[in-house]
């Protein structure tokens, strides 16, 4: 029986445009994000194949992180491919926190909080997203016989922000041994400890521990100091609510009753 194959390929900080394919073999049974996936950056969400060399990303412990290298590869997928390792994992409209399909490749790593499963372990565990086929509605499939998958690559290893309310796992990208300041180490499971974590996820008929509703909000994260505003000098607002005899210098006339 064949077997997935991908072709790959990888952009440097001065590419632009459309990212073009090495043509070498790479390992079917993999990671990275499909393309059409989004993930949250300075600029709000954007696709992941929309994605170059130096954009910022928001991650989970190192707040937004420049992105070092991204690498491309074309997957295939054989008509008769039935095994859930080779395949994709679909996550239905509203299984998680999103608005539509989201599909996860089968070796994606995806955090799991060990504290929401009362299983005497906290801290954050990194989970291959095939284990998850069969929990709730979500399944093993493929949306296409081909598709492009999108990996990224940090200083460090960086869990990220991806739609659905998911963090996706992206090992590190760096080529030298030079020690990283701050660095976060991420337990991967073995297969035995992700099925018992898996088990705890279906013993509560629920994923909040694979997924955060804070990370799925579709508004774009400001670096910049947010001030509150204020009125003009010689302007006040009227008293707070049940203090109405407050004296007010000048009240506008949105702010007076009616």
């Amino acid at each position: 029986m064949l077997e997935l194959v991908s072709v790959s390929g990888y952009s440097k900080r001065d590419v632009k445009g459309p990212q073009a394919f090495a043509g070498k073999a790479a390992s079917a049974r993999r990671g990275g994000l499909l393309h059409g996936t989004k993930v949250s950056t300075t600029g709000g969400w954007k696709r992941v194949e929309r994605l170059v060399a130096g954009d910022l990303v928001r991650t989970l412990d190192h707040g937004f992180q420049e992105l070092r290298r991204v690498s491309v590869d074309r997957i295939v997928v054989p008509g008769d491919e039935r095994r859930s390792e080779h395949l994709p994992v679909l996550v239905p409209s509203r299984a998680a926190y999103n608005g539509r399909p989201v599909w996860l490749m089968p070796e994606q790593g995806v955090a799991l909080d060990q504290g929401k499963l009362a299983v005497g372990i906290e801290g954050i565990s990194v989970i291959p997203a095939r284990l998850l086929s069969g929990v709730g509605r979500l399944k093993s499939d493929t949306p296409a016989q081909s598709f492009d998958v999108t990996s990224l690559f940090f200083d460090q290893d960086e869990l990220v922000f991806i739609e659905g309310g998911f963090q996706a796992y992206c090992a590190s990208g760096r080529m030298s041994a030079a020690p990283v300041r701050n660095r976060v180490r991420y337990e991967v499971a073995d297969d035995e400890h992700a099925d018992l974590l898996i088990e705890a996820v279906e013993n509560r008929g629920d994923i909040s521990a694979l997924a955060n509703p804070l990370a799925a909000l579709p508004a774009p994260m400001s670096q910049e100091p947010i001030f509150p505003i204020r009125p003009s000098m010689g302007i006040r607002r009227p008293g707070r609510p049940g203090r109405p005899d407050v004296p007010a210098l000048f009240l506008r006339p949105e702010w007076k009753s009616q």
